[in-house]
């Protein structure tokens, strides 16, 4: 039976109405899944985004800790500023906001360049320091314009400064902004809101100690990003200061008797011969480390990188020289040891020593007569070890530098360190294809020929012949003290390696030594009241050429302790092209040991103008064969 028409719409109405409320309770379960997405599942990232949209978690970084001389100078420091700060994902446009902060402000190339060297690898979230050392004009310029300027500040804080310019750059260091090769090797955590890190010398190796703990700061701000008040506060924790065994004015002394005059090339390593610890470490020339503080300008970075004295360069445990005599003592020492000479051995020492056809020269051509060791520390005779090699043997040579820490960069708590070179044998198959000969011993036996080492290596080396044998650890902190509570926490040092040396050969070469003070070739180097013992060294290193020949100059250089018998400091200088017998290296080590031992008289004293009498004959070229640790460039004619 057909439907009515009435039946027809109820039936049409009633299947729309079925719709529509299933529709409606989609809805509405939708809505309450929704709900329960918000409230329940997900509600602590939304609730910290709602309390994100008042509040902004600000870092701060802590003071960094001092460095400190042993008496208390002050040679890294803190000192208030005002810097421009910009945190990128506040900044709506920034590229056009940056053009124009450097309108306003006359920043110049080199601010644009550092800010995006530093935006590297660093989350947008984190401020970075566009500007430091503003100028009242410049923090006034900003201020009247902050409202137009979101996410760019100004803040207060403590700027890196160095106060002795270049006299400890080298072994202090200093810090730079952190970049992204830092974050290798240090959590990028621990560095958001920080504007320096470590990187050189001491402010790297303490990197850690030093740098403190970051706190931070909620602050409340309004819808346009203003501060309305502060909700919570971790103050941030100051680094330790770093108390540090250097003695300002024996470093002063060295860095100023190496500048006398001429201004020479060089370094100066001094060490207390119990324990290692540094009392100074030299490098000349130096450069400013408060250049690097901000981020080096591109001017300041190309005169370092021009400068052909190559200031940059840590002399002291990474420059590389031929000892020369300065190793005399050490295979002195072995010989005895090992039974191959006695103390009261003597030879007759001509002004030459022939083998295989070569002539081997004597730095005195008139040769020294009948001489035993004593004689032949103090005047250095060539020609005693020259024989001395032959009847040692490359190996016994070998055995006696690595014994005394040589061919290994000493431990110290400074990043780096060259190990120098100890020859060998293999050594020369591989590195020049050729086999290794008597004549390379005798060479090797006044320490020329292929060995280099490093003045910290010296230093260390005669410190073991001042304490009675026992190889030290070098080392320059002394101790952390905590800021906040005053406590120091003393840096041990490790224990000397004994290195089992008779009583009978100590002495022999003491007196060698003692010898070359009171009457030999370091008689110049005599201060009364201090008793010395010394080695002088002359090193040939070629420096250019000439009518197809090979130009040479000498190193100059010295090794040794004072008091005699009860050591308080061990010296070992270096000066580049310093002349023959070491008569520059001389009074540099002087000034170094007055300075410590007798710190109330005026130091340094005047370097020598001219040699003495008895250094006036030439050192031999002929045979000497030296190898350069640094470029040779053609001269001419």
């Amino acid at each position: 039976m057909p439907l009515s028409n009435s039946d027809q719409r109820n039936r049409n109405f009633r299947f729309r109405l079925g719709v529509a409320t299933v529709l409606m309770l989609l809805a509405i379960l939708a809505v309450v899944l929704r709900i329960m997405d918000l409230e329940i599942l997900h509600y602590s990232k939304f609730r910290t985004l709602a309390y994100d949209n008042h509040v902004a978690l600000v870092p701060v970084a802590p003071p960094r800790g001092l460095v400190l001389a042993e008496h208390g100078e002050v040679l890294a420091e803190n000192q208030p500023t005002y810097a421009l700060e910009i945190t990128p994902d506040q900044v709506p446009h920034l590229q056009e906001t940056l053009q124009r902060l450097q309108q306003m402000l006359d920043l110049s190339a080199d601010d644009m360049r550092r800010f995006q060297d530093l935006r590297q690898g660093k989350p947008d979230f984190d401020p970075v320091v566009l500007k430091a050392n503003l100028t009242s004009t410049q923090i006034a310029t900003v201020a009247v314009r902050a409202l137009d300027l979101p996410g760019v500040r100004v803040v207060a804080l403590l700027h890196r400064y160095y106060p002795y310019d270049a006299l400890f750059s080298h072994v202090v260091g200093y810090v730079g902004p952190v970049t992204a090769a830092d974050l290798k090797n240090f959590h990028a955590r621990n560095y958001v809101g920080r504007n320096y890190i470590g990187k050189s010398g001491l402010e790297r190796y303490y990197e850690r100690q030093i740098r403190g703990t970051m706190g931070y700061r909620i602050k409340d701000i309004d819808a346009r990003g203003l501060q309305v008040g502060t909700l919570r506060e971790v103050p941030a924790q100051p680094g330790d200061n770093l108390l540090t065994h250097l003695r300002l004015r024996v470093q002063q002394a060295g860095a100023e008797a190496l500048q006398k005059d001429k201004g020479y090339r060089g370094a100066i390593v001094a060490l207390d011969p119990d324990n290692g610890a540094v009392l100074a470490m030299v490098t000349s020339p130096s450069f400013n480390a408060n250049w690097f503080v901000d981020g080096i300008s591109k001017t300041h970075w190309q005169s370092l990188l021009d400068n052909p004295e190559r200031p940059l360069m840590n002399r002291a445990d990474n420059g590389l020289y031929p000892p020369g005599s300065c190793a005399k003592p050490f295979y002195s020492i072995e010989a005895i040891q090992e039974g191959i000479i006695t103390p009261d051995f003597h030879t007759f020492c001509a002004g030459n020593y022939q083998l295989g056809g070569h002539t081997y020269w004597d730095w005195n051509r008139a040769g020294f007569g009948n001489t035993g060791l004593t004689k032949a520390l103090a005047w250095s005779v060539d020609v005693f070890y020259y024989k001395l090699a032959v009847k040692m043997g490359i190996a016994m040579q070998d055995k006696t530098l690595w014994r005394f820490g040589f061919g290994k960069a000493p431990p110290i708590d400074l990043p780096g360190g060259a190990n120098g070179l100890v020859p060998t044998p293999a050594w020369k198959r591989k590195h020049l294809h050729a086999h290794w000969y008597t004549g390379d011993s005798v060479i090797l036996g006044i320490g020329q020929g292929y060995l280099l080492e490093t003045p910290l290596q010296l230093a260390r080396a005669v410190a073991a012949l001042a304490n009675g044998g026992y190889l030290v650890q070098p080392q320059v902190a002394k101790a952390l003290i905590n800021q906040s509570t005053g406590q120091t926490k003393a840096i041990p040092h490790a224990q000397p390696v004994n290195l089992h040396i008779s009583v009978t050969a100590m002495h022999a070469v003491h007196k060698g030594m003692e010898a070359c003070v009171t009457i030999g070739t370091c008689h110049t180097i005599s201060i009364p009241g201090i008793t010395i013992a010394g080695k002088t060294g002359t090193a040939q290193v070629p420096v250019g050429y000439k009518n197809g020949r090979t130009i040479y100059n000498n190193d100059s250089l010295f090794i040794g302790w004072a008091p005699v018998h009860h050591p308080k400091i061990a010296v070992a200088v270096v000066v580049e092209y310093g002349g023959h017998n070491a008569w520059q290296a001389l009074p540099v080590a002087r000034a170094v040991i007055k300075a410590y031992l007798q710190p109330d008289e005026k130091t340094p004293e005047k370097v020598a103008e001219k040699p003495a009498a008895h250094y006036d004959a030439p050192l031999a070229i002929g045979e000497k064969g030296s190898v350069n640790p640094r470029p040779a460039y053609p001269m001419t004619p």
